[in-house]
């Protein structure tokens, strides 16, 4: 029998943070202190310099802790006094030196590009990929590679505490530019052996000519995959280490990709080689904030129990830093443990209890290769419309459908496949629903045009191939808005998601006021409003104004109750004390995973404030599958008992919940007096 994890739930901050969606970490004194930056690289004039340093003197024991402001204050200080005492240990440093020389390069461009854009002097067109990509390099390059790193992190000390001696081999898995690389292979010497494993090609390059420039005998560059770290059958390794790393494998990848992952990770370690990971710890003490990612150390250790990897040892210098030693042990001799304490989720099996996709992060996240093959044979049937290439769309979608896309746009093309084929009285009865009209009109209009180029763009199809008339590109703005419609709109929604049943279950009288929190292009808006009627209302909230745009379409046309509302990540931007229901589809578990605490703290105290005394609060989301369930569900998802756990602390009761397919749950809550 296995062995439940228990993992505490004392708290209503997320046990996972993979990184902000928003810019509330960039204050005004962050923004101030980057000004003064392009000053002095516009003027020359070190006033400006003096005044950043002031500046960051000031924020980083309060604000950014263990952020980049470190390395840019280390930056200002070299080009005021590069004698100074302060420098003199980092002279000779050729790890330092190397990194000051590229930032430095041409003028400090890389480094003027990076502060303009980042703190949003300039904003990269969302088509321009390249900038895009390097402008997150050159994040992560300035923040790991920080010549003042040690002064935070007490990187020194952590390593001294963690088995590394010389002659070992070691294998550094998401080593990003090198920073614990180079440490490394001097620890273990020339007798032993380091492995620098990057999957990013920017960090790989600099990685490769660093080593080759410095002469470094006893590291190796290994590019890695989404599913295995690169290294080679025969080369074992004693440790293991990761850095940084592992909250995002956690959070982001869909398991049958961290699976694979992770079994390279055992199969590249000696039997009785360590698993040593680093990553930033879970933080509730107010008087120490941290706003980077960061993830619980329970939920590691409980995960990778069921991959078998024990925890022997933890090493915790700092408060906002941890290094798990973790050794491999037979899964099958797990032990029985069946007391549970009160506010403790307990966990089963390897399966992440958070799933947060990124398509840039998993491109097979936008398309698989069979996707991309659908995507051809509809725009292929779009185009001449025979009975042949429709049926063969249809029935390649219907094949993918059940394991691959559950719920998304796949089943949208496979209900427009039978439109196409059905005759007009089938037809009239298809788009009889006012909604699924309009939204057939938008996407067939000037014969299927918009939907031509999204399926071109989308799924990367060869222009020449078919021939699509004033084919244009996209950009990725505009492209995950039409995916969005094309998904939530879906005329094909009900099959997967029982939508009617879902509604039935919500309870929606006329009269009623509703909050619509995050509300997309209307898809339940419009349901809202013809079920609370003339005498209730609909506040539809959403942060893009132009999917509002389509809501207040659909208001006009149809003459219904609906308040749209620009609210922000931080303010649902909701009245006070005027809701019965506020709902909530699909969002949440970004809310959970990419909102800094006390963005996340005022979004869920503006829902509080609006609702009525007596109102509900209603959270829809994905359910998190087991590995080998099928179907398995490809989106973002969310343990439903993280949700209970943390609104709970936030002053909410679960009153109610519903399941009408695996796929998907509904937690209905009341607040508390």
């Amino acid at each position: 029998m296995k062995r439940p994890i228990d993992i505490s739930c004392n708290t209503k901050h997320s046990l996972v943070h993979i990184g902000s969606l928003d810019s509330f970490d960039l204050t005004e004194g962050g923004i101030k202190a980057a000004s003064n930056m392009l000053q002095y690289f516009e003027t020359g004039n070190k006033s400006s310099l003096e005044e950043a340093v002031k500046i960051y003197n000031m924020l980083i024991p309060n604000e950014n802790f263990g952020g980049e402001y470190t390395a840019l204050l280390w930056i200002c200080k070299y080009l005021l006094d590069s004698s100074s005492e302060f420098m003199e240990g980092f002279q000779y440093n050729p790890t330092v030196s190397s990194w000051y020389d590229y930032l430095s390069e041409n003028g400090f461009e890389k480094l003027k590009m990076y502060i303009e854009y980042k703190y949003h002097f300039k904003t990269i067109p969302a088509m321009d990929i390249e900038k895009n990509l390097m402008l997150r390099y050159l994040e992560d390059f300035i923040l790991f590679s920080n010549p003042d790193r040690e002064r935070w992190e007490k990187t020194r000390k952590t390593l001294s505490k963690l088995r590394i001696r010389p002659g070992l081999t070691i294998a550094d898995v998401g080593c990003g530019s090198g920073y614990f690389t180079f440490k490394l292979a001097h620890m273990v010497g020339p007798e032993g052996k380091v492995y620098g494993i990057e999957i990013n090609p920017l960090h790989l390059d600099y990685l490769r000519k660093f080593a080759k420039k410095q002469n470094i005998q006893n590291v190796e560059i290994i590019e890695s995959k989404a599913d295995d770290i690169g290294l080679k059958k025969d080369i074992k390794a004693d440790i293991v280490f990761s850095c940084s790393f592992f909250h995002v494998l956690y959070a982001v990848p869909r398991d049958e990709k961290r699976r694979p992952f992770i079994e390279s990770i055992k199969n590249a370690l000696h039997p009785n080689g360590a698993l040593i990971i680093m990553d930033n710890d879970l933080l509730t003490d107010e008087n120490m904030p941290y706003h980077g990612p960061y993830i619980a150390k329970d939920l590691l250790i409980s995960q990778l129990y069921y991959y078998g990897f024990k925890l022997v040892k933890t090493v915790q210098i700092i408060k906002q830093r941890y290094a798990l030693i973790f050794e491999q042990f037979d899964v099958s001799k797990m032990e029985n443990k069946t007391d549970l304490a009160k506010g403790v989720i307990s966990v089963m099996s390897g399966v992440s209890l958070v799933r947060y996709t990124l398509a840039d992060a998993d491109p097979e996240l936008r398309f698989s290769e069979k996707g991309r093959n659908a995507a051809g044979l509809f725009l292929r049937a779009l185009i001449d419309k025979t009975h042949e290439n429709i049926d063969a769309a249809k029935a390649a979608y219907e094949e993918i459908i059940p394991t691959e896309r559950i719920g998304e746009e796949y089943t949208a093309f496979s209900w427009i496949c039978d439109y196409l084929k059905a005759d007009g009285e089938y037809r009239a009865h298809m788009i009889v629903d006012a909604l699924v009209k309009d939204y057939f009109d938008y996407l067939s209009e000037n014969d299927f045009s918009l939907l031509k180029q999204y399926l071109l763009n989308q799924y990367e199809l060869s222009r020449d191939e078919f021939q699509v008339d004033e084919a244009q590109p996209m950009d990725s703005e505009d492209l995950d808005q039409l995916s969005e419609l094309i998904a939530f709109n879906n005329p094909a929604r009900e099959r997967w998601e029982k939508t009617s049943e879902m509604l039935a279950c919500l309870d929606i009288k006329p009269g009623d006021v509703i909050g619509d929190v995050g509300c997309g292009h209307g898809y339940f808006t419009y349901r809202f409003a013809n079920l609370a009627g003339p005498t209730g209302k609909v506040y539809a909230t959403d942060t893009n104004k132009n999917v509002l745009s389509y809501v207040e379409t659909i208001r006009d046309k149809y003459d219904l109750n609906i308040v749209p509302v620009v609210s922000a990540l931080n303010d649902t931007k909701l009245p006070a004390g005027q809701f019965d229901k506020i709902f909530i589809c699909s969002m949440y578990h970004a809310v959970y995973v990419g909102s800094i605490e006390f963005v996340k703290d005022a979004f869920v105290d503006s829902i509080k404030k609006a609702l009525k005394d007596d109102g509900k609060l209603i959270i829809v989301d994905n359910e998190v599958t087991p590995l080998d369930d099928a179907p398995n569900y490809h989106s973002s998802g969310i343990d439903r008992r993280l949700l209970i756990s943390q609104l709970g602390h936030y002053g909410f009761t679960l009153v109610d919940e519903k399941q009408f397919v695996p796929q998907r749950y509904i937690l209905i809550f009341q607040k508390r007096a």
